[in-house]
């Protein structure tokens, strides 16, 4: 089976993996209250999920064609390289990030820096706990998606591969994963968390899958217009997501009752992927693709663009929001919570990752220039 190629990029992708991105590095900042106005306070998914979902929504539209003319292996030597690239990406953000911290912490006498991220067993046992970290099994806190990316990484092949057949086929092992995983508690082990590790990869692997098969379903339904017996109930699930996150009772000029109690809907567990969470983001997904065509002009001028560019640097936009956020956390921890230094620290975060990822994108247009050719999906998992 062949699918058409897509000639116009959809800017969409690009610009909600930015968002998704610039939502994560607000939350990665402690005390922060600029996180009020993210995602996770208005259903009952965050950033990651929306940032998983679309990271398969490009790698399917990424290795479709590699599949194409290269077939199972060239599809898998290519996720294997880029595997081993996402690996190398984490090794250096862990050293990196621990290096800071650990002088922000001889620095300024505050061991909370170390203690609170959950590295502080560097010091005390160096070996064991870098070569825990070589092995992906000691994930510190804020560094823990990248691994669940590595082994992801490894499955999409076979996801390509079983989509070629049935979309339905791929859904189904993958979910039938997924629920082994929640029933049976099927997890890899880590270091420092006795239940493994916090983004399960057993359990997510259903969100990245989703995402490529719903990149081929678009391609299959290219122009159909959203259908109401799906956009009612995604709307409905979402106000009712709304509701119950309640994001009104952090403001203090506002009721501070709940409408729906949260206990009532049982566990609603991040690191299993709980069906709350994948049924929220999906239905967000479907509103925003309802309203939001892939040739609205707000999405080319020049703001929007500037996180689209994020998107498409997904990776290393990645490690240097995680980086700056350590930097926030130790400049409001020493300067003060007060409003101007959280203008300061969140605007001039995200300026950085703006900025950074306008340079990257404007070396590789130099370096691509004298080459002809359309340019490729680019993404976490391309």
């Amino acid at each position: 089976m062949r699918l058409s190629h897509q000639k116009e990029r959809d800017l969409r992708i690009d610009f909600f993996r930015g968002l998704a991105l610039i939502f994560i590095f607000i939350d990665h900042i402690p005390d922060n209250t600029w996180a009020l106005g993210t995602l996770r306070n208005f259903g009952f998914a965050d950033a990651s999920e929306v940032f998983v979902l679309l990271a398969g929504y490009s790698a399917g539209l990424a290795y479709w064609s590699t599949t194409e003319t290269g077939g199972f292996s060239a599809a898998f030597s290519r996720a294997s390289r880029r595997a081993r690239e996402i690996y190398i990406w984490h090794i250096g953000l862990f050293v990196v990030s621990a290096l800071l911290l650990y002088s922000a912490a001889r620095l300024f006498n505050n061991p909370s820096y170390v203690n609170n991220i959950a590295i502080s067993e560097l010091a005390t046992n160096p070996v064991r706990t870098l070569a825990s970290a070589l092995a992906l099994f000691y994930q510190p806190n804020m560094m823990n998606i990248l691994p669940m990316y590595v082994v992801l990484m490894f499955w999409l092949p076979f996801v390509i591969v079983m989509l070629r057949r049935s979309v339905v086929l791929a859904l189904g092992v993958s979910f039938a994963i997924w629920f082994i995983a929640n029933q049976a508690g099927l997890n890899l082990p880590a270091h420092q968390r006795s239940e493994g590790w916090l983004f399960n990869p057993f359990a997510w692997q259903l969100l990245f899958t989703t995402g490529a098969a719903a990149s081929v379903l678009a391609r299959r339904l290219d122009g159909t217009h959203p259908r109401p017996e799906l956009a009612f109930p995604a709307v409905a699930y979402v106000v009712f997501s709304f509701l119950v996150a309640a994001p009104w009772v952090a403001i203090s000029w506002l009721p501070d009752e709940r409408l729906l109690a949260r206990e009532i809907l049982g566990p609603m567990s991040k690191s299993d992927l709980s069906v709350w969470r994948f049924l929220h983001v999906l239905a967000l997904a479907y509103v925003i693709a309802a309203l939001v065509p892939k040739n609205a002009p707000w999405l080319k001028q020049s703001w929007a663009h500037m996180v689209e560019l994020c998107g498409k640097r997904s990776l290393e936009i990645f490690a240097l929001g995680t980086l700056l956020s350590f930097f926030g956390w130790i400049a409001l921890t020493e300067l003060g919570s007060n409003q101007m230094t959280m203008l300061v620290v969140n605007a001039a975060g995200i300026a950085i990752m703006g900025m950074t990822a306008w340079q990257m994108s404007r070396r590789t247009s130099s370096q691509a220039r004298p080459h002809s050719g359309s340019q490729p999906v680019q993404a976490l998992a391309s």
